[in-house]
């Protein structure tokens, strides 16, 4: 028979030996786990600046997309006017190309122009340059080519009118390109005067053009003075320039030139030149030669 003394002893005995095994055990777990601390995501805002400019669009929608895959917007958003504009998404999503990132502001309310701005990927936050709202415009993308050489002529300045008002003036590139915008809030039933000032490197042309809506493309071949034989190219060097039908004082003004404008001279009298220039006749949209005088003293030679 077990001796109740010596059984209480070993039943205390194992209850020690699991006990110390046990928190062994669970030290020896403890000291393997790693706990991994969830990293935190970084973010980008996109943050841009609207100016209306005498208009008032009823909402913004701004789109951020990649550049290389515009179907695939990222988010897109709906803002009204006086709420600030931004944008927050994690920034491992955007593009990492250079400028591979695009930003599209769509003004609402109004045919208004849908505006583009490219970006680097980044954190923190991101400025767009400013988006200009403008009345709503037709837009022609405009060469200008020399007639004979087909090649672009630089620099020229673009003037536009309509029933004697200014529309809007721009400035050719060295590519003989520039985009003309022209609103929409003119007579869409009648053209518009287009006005090209080549700097002096061709006489002044003028036309009238009919403006499609929306993007169209236009090319405007420019030439210069087709010299007949005993001819110089002059150039006038003042606004408001008499030309006149004779060579003496008190002689009928044809018509005043302006500063800039060529004149073939085939005959000299004196201080007064006899030449032709070349006159835009706006009732029937085309050129004519018309001959007549003009004293020395407004001219310059050209090379």
């Amino acid at each position: 028979m077990v001796n109740p003394v010596k059984l209480y002893r070993l039943i205390l005995l194992f209850i020690f030996l699991t006990s110390a095994f046990g928190q062994g055990d669970s030290t020896i777990f403890d000291s393997q786990i790693r706990v991994k601390k969830p990293n935190e995501s970084k973010t980008a805002t996109i943050m841009a600046e609207v100016n209306p400019i005498d208009v008032f669009p009823t909402a913004y929608r701004l789109s951020i997309y990649p550049r290389n895959r515009p179907a695939e917007i990222f988010i897109q958003k709906l803002f009204f006017p006086g709420e600030p504009i931004y944008i927050i998404l994690p920034a491992d999503i955007l593009n990492p190309d250079s400028l591979g990132n695009v930003a599209k502001l769509e003004p609402m309310g109004d045919n208004y122009t849908h505006q583009f701005r490219m970006f680097d990927a980044g954190e923190g936050e991101i400025r767009l340059t400013p988006f200009d709202v403008h009345v709503p415009m037709d837009i022609i993308k405009l060469f200008i080519m020399d007639e004979t050489m087909k090649k672009p002529i630089p620099k020229s300045k673009i003037h536009v009118f309509q029933n004697g008002e200014s529309l809007t003036s721009t400035q050719a590139d060295t590519s003989g390109y520039t985009r003309v915008r022209i609103t929409t809030k003119r007579d869409m039933d009648s053209m518009v005067l287009f006005s090209i000032d080549t700097q002096g490197q061709y006489p002044p042309w003028r036309g009238r053009l009919e403006v499609p809506e929306g993007i169209s493309e236009k090319v405007i071949e420019i030439s210069p003075f087709k010299l007949e034989k005993g001819e110089s190219i002059y150039e006038v060097t003042e606004h408001f320039t008499p030309f006149r039908k004779g060579p003496e004082n008190g002689a009928e003004v044809l018509f005043l030139l302006n500063k800039r404008e060529h004149v073939a001279i085939s005959k000299v009298a004196g201080d007064r030149l006899f030449g032709r220039v070349r006159v835009y006749i706006d009732t029937q949209n085309k050129y004519q030669n018309v001959t007549g005088w003009i004293l020395r003293k407004h001219l310059f030679r050209k090379e």
